[in-house]
């Protein structure tokens, strides 16, 4: 493939901003033209040969992802190459936690199911919350810090990377 390629994303507190950015640094890094973009309604994928696309897992769900590819899933059905969710249930080691945040990215992107679906964990900075959030943190004990493993998310992108094509554009 030598096209375009989008990573979209959707962000609340700036967390999975920092996974895209690792993605589209690797994606750059492999000689990939890559976009790098918020999730919004404006976004066409019709301009991009391949999409990536991120979000948060909230409460369960990841809305701005699933609005999206409902949005534009005639678009994306050809060009939907993967997809990443980020939240603080790949921080425990609680499998059945870790089941219903794996099962909100399958929701948020159905029909779709990519050849690459990446899990990654977040970071829970308080200063960025409302109170409201803030209280719900500590109503179902979620960490609080920066678990984001860049080794991880990048060995991914290289995956990927390595999947969009036999040979990476000069």
């Amino acid at each position: 493939m030598n096209g375009r390629i989008l990573v979209a994303y959707a962000t609340r507190a700036g967390s999975t901003a920092g996974v895209a950015g690792a993605v589209t640094e690797v994606l750059r890094d492999a000689g990939y033209d890559t976009d790098l973009s918020l999730l919004n309604s404006d976004l066409m994928p019709e301009h991009y040969d391949a999409v990536i696309l991120g979000g948060p897992i909230y409460m369960g769900a990841m809305r701005e992802v699933e609005e999206y590819v409902r949005a534009h899933h005639a678009a994306l059905e050809s060009r939907f190459k993967a997809a990443f969710a980020v939240g603080m249930s790949f921080v425990e080691d609680d499998e059945e936690k870790r089941a219903l945040a794996r099962a909100a990215l399958s929701k948020a992107i159905s029909p779709f199911e990519p050849a690459h679906l990446g899990y990654f964990a977040g970071k829970t900075d308080p200063a960025k919350l409302s109170f409201l959030q803030k209280v719900a943190l500590k109503v179902v004990s979620s960490p609080i810090g920066d678990f984001r493993d860049y080794e991880a998310i990048k060995a991914w992108a290289l995956e990927v990377a390595g999947d969009l094509g036999g040979s990476h554009p000069a």
